[in-house]
């Protein structure tokens, strides 16, 4: 229990460590959550600063919830702490991402985070769901509908391609897809009414 609670605290508060915010106020002097969508994620950040800050913003969300769960996987291998503490790590990871404690908990939507923790939870499925949310981005321009078919369809990947705890994945993966769906409500109501923003490598004027 002490290991699931240390890796559980540590994985939010990397998790709230905002690249997205730190770079648009040190670089751009300006919030990057008053900007765009208001959104505090790599999409937002590629929108109203160009897509060297967006692919930056983006690789490191995707590593910290990747290094949370190898720190997690250490804890579990050499010290004989609970696989749970895997799973439990890679989500606290995104729920810093989403609600931040640095940042007056309003951060991102949770996507590239949740992907980095899937990739080093379950390699596998982390490749296919990215393969399936580049597809739909390739042939839709839309980041939000590949968010959202990703999150449908990992907790279904999460179960039947493990091997081992697949209970406890499916639960890991399905919570995190929850999360993520949660913090897209207004993004799909956009696309039921075909307004949801197409994605481009302008930057926005402002």
């Amino acid at each position: 229990m002490l290991y699931l609670l240390l890796g559980a605290v540590f994985s939010y508060l990397l998790g709230s460590i905002s690249p997205s915010v730190i770079i648009s106020k040190v670089i751009y002097k300006k919030d990057i959550r008053n900007s765009g969508s208001g959104n505090a994620g790599a999409t937002n950040t590629l929108r109203v600063f160009g897509k060297k800050a967006g692919i930056a913003v983006f690789i490191f969300d995707f590593f910290k919830g990747f290094l949370a769960v190898v720190i997690a996987k250490i804890l579990v291998e050499q010290f004989n702490a609970e696989f749970i503490c895997i799973p439990a790590s890679g989500f606290s990871a995104q729920l810093g991402h989403v609600f931040p404690v640095f940042f007056g908990f309003k951060g991102g939507k949770g996507v590239a985070t949740a992907a980095g923790s899937a990739m080093a939870v379950m390699p596998l499925t982390a490749s296919l769901l990215l393969g399936i949310f580049a597809l739909t981005v390739i042939i839709t321009k839309t980041v939000s509908l590949a968010s959202g078919i990703c999150a449908a369809v990992y907790p279904l990947l999460a179960y039947f391609l493990s091997e081992e705890n697949q209970t406890i994945l499916f639960i890991y993966a399905a919570c995190c897809s929850a999360l993520i769906i949660i913090k897209h409500f207004e993004n799909f109501a956009r696309l039921l009414d075909g307004k949801e923003n197409k994605l481009s490598l302008r930057k926005r004027k402002e």
